[in-house]
């Protein structure tokens, strides 16, 4: 399949490889072009821009930061644009701006996808991420082929929107995860409890999560944590804040209270007021630690 893809950032360049070993044939644009030479030199084609990625797939799928920057490439698509072609956006971004641009497409004749993605760089990497597709159901049919590719799983959850909602309910509990286990293991760690037997413990019993099992921010303890590796992101501080501000706006809209999603974000401000920004959001381990003097 003709696949083309636009934003090839920590997430969008290992799934631009991973097409390629599937054996489509790839066209790509980003906004740097050190990722795209990394891309041509892996078999992609250079297409220019947007719209020229657009005009050489049957399939294009983006990747990019937030909505401003999805509704700026589909700008740039519009003209090129035509039944037959499908739009798949794989970037978390408002629901109510998604929505406009599933309408924004189709107006053109072509399909449109939204498929926010969880899973991270190693799922990216390994191409095992989870798909929450909002759209036609016979337009994930069409683009199933490339999504394959680079997923796991793709699990249709609905209408126009419905994909975002879902992404954003998922990340909102990550974030509680991650600030429940810096208070617990900071707890521990200042009452002199080893770290490594508390991991232990906690991956058997009821507080067992994704966040405890890969993100226990003291260094050594998890050999692949972003802890033990410089705060490498698999997701980033600065990525976290805004799908929180994503969900708590949503949620003002529909009139649902997200008391803990405000709190932690309370914590992601006060990371990225010590740097931590581009830090994996696991650095709200560091505010605490810090907080506690340990």
């Amino acid at each position: 399949m003709r696949v083309g893809f636009v934003g090839l950032g920590a997430m969008g360049l290992p799934m631009t490889r991973n097409l390629l070993e599937k054996g489509h044939t790839v066209a790509v644009a980003s906004r740097s072009r050190a990722p795209v030479d990394a891309a041509v030199g892996l078999g992609a084609v250079d297409a220019g821009d947007a719209a020229g990625v657009a005009a050489m797939s049957q399939v294009t799928v983006l990747c990019v930061p937030n909505s401003p920057d999805v509704v700026t490439v589909i700008d740039a698509m519009l003209p090129v644009l035509a039944p037959g072609k499908v739009i798949v956006d794989c970037s978390t971004i408002a629901p109510a701006v998604e929505r406009e641009q599933h309408d924004r497409v189709g107006a053109t004749g072509a399909g449109y996808l939204e498929a926010p993605v969880s899973g991270g760089t190693i799922g990216a990497e390994r191409g095992t991420l989870t798909l929450m597709v909002g759209g036609a159901q016979v337009t994930l049919d069409v683009a199933r082929p490339a999504l394959q590719a680079f997923a796991g799983l793709i699990v249709y959850v609905g209408g126009p929107g419905m994909g975002q909602v879902v992404k954003l309910c998922n990340n909102l509990i990550y974030a509680a995860q991650m600030l429940a286990t810096a208070e617990a293991t900071t707890m521990a760690a200042k009452a002199g409890i080893d770290l490594r037997t508390l991991h232990q413990v906690l991956t058997a019993s009821t507080a067992d999560c994704t966040a405890v099992r890969t993100r226990i921010p003291f260094e050594g303890v998890l050999p692949e944590s972003p802890a033990s590796s410089g705060w490498k992101p698999g997701f980033m501080t600065d990525l976290m804040a805004k799908d929180l501000d994503l969900a708590l706006e949503h949620a003002a809209i529909a009139e649902v209270p997200l008391l803990s999603t405000a709190l932690v974000r309370q914590v992601l401000t006060i990371a990225q007021s010590e740097g931590f920004g581009r830090e994996d959001f696991s650095a709200i381990g560091k505010v605490l630690r810090s907080l506690a003097g340990v």
